[in-house]
């Protein structure tokens, strides 16, 4: 089973203080009053990735944010999945709903 998180903020069990350091570290913020991990840097967005899988004990993957509408996404739903060298990564992409009828460098020559 593929574990799927929103990047503007994710639950996690209770760490130990040396792993919740460590994801501090690797680029993640916390909430302490909403107990939420959110993405304050995707500099070592892979190793986050492949930490927060090992603490959750499953694959993980990040929803995409719609450069246009705002909304957030899974890549499944996507027909340039194949072709796509971010997908899965918690980055901003074109949601299908804004990309019909239009190709994906229109869309994004509009930014």
């Amino acid at each position: 089973m593929t574990i799927v998180l929103n990047s503007r903020g994710f639950k996690l069990p209770r760490l130990e203080k040396e792993k919740f350091v460590n994801l501090l570290h690797l680029g993640l913020d916390y909430d302490r009053n909403a107990g939420l991990f959110s993405i304050k840097s995707y500099n070592n967005i892979e190793k986050v990735i492949e930490t927060v899988g090992v603490i959750l004990g499953d694959e993980v993957v990040f929803q995409q944010t719609c450069i246009k509408c705002g909304k957030s996404f899974g890549c499944k739903e996507c027909s340039y999945i194949e072709v796509c060298t971010t997908k899965f990564l918690p980055f901003s992409c074109v949601c299908p709903k804004c990309l019909r009828g239009q190709s994906f460098e229109e869309s994004l020559a509009k930014f």
